[in-house]
């Protein structure tokens, strides 16, 4: 996969999607790469549909975390139908079911994809976590 090129200054904000953390399947830990499952507002604008990289904003805390997101349907599920955001945030793990976050994504990474199953997809997701820090890391983002 092409590494990601960075934006050019000057262009559209970055996408910011806000929503309450919720419980989801769990499918993300399981994985290795643990979620916070976004619940939409009716009639939420949403971005098209693949991976993000993204700066996340918690409630209470002055810096933001680097995360990768992925809007869409989780093709590789086949039981998932509805159009989900879920972010996975880097170097973070606690509990934050309840809490309002603020996604502000930067920069589209890929398109979804379905892939012939979970250790293909894992091993995508390795590289999209890869692939995110290091656009955080050009455009100058130092992890909190």
């Amino acid at each position: 996969m092409p590494s990601p090129t960075l934006p050019e200054p000057g262009l559209a904000p970055p996408i910011v999607i806000t929503g309450e953390v919720v419980h989801g399947e769990k499918r993300g830990r399981a994985m290795g790469f643990p979620t916070a499952n976004i619940a939409l507002a009716p009639g939420s604008k949403l971005p098209p549909e693949g991976v993000y990289c993204c700066l996340v904003r918690l409630p209470q805390r002055p810096a933001m975390f680097g995360a990768t997101v992925s809007v869409g349907s989780n093709p590789t599920f086949a039981d998932i139908t509805s159009v989900r955001v879920e972010a996975h945030i880097h170097d973070f793990d606690e509990q934050l079911y309840g809490l309002r976050l603020e996604l502000h994504l930067v920069h589209r990474l890929r398109d979804m994809h379905r892939f012939a199953g979970p250790a293909e997809l894992i091993a995508q997701m390795q590289r999209d976590v890869i692939s995110s820090r290091q656009l955080l890391a050009r455009l100058g983002v130092a992890a909190p």
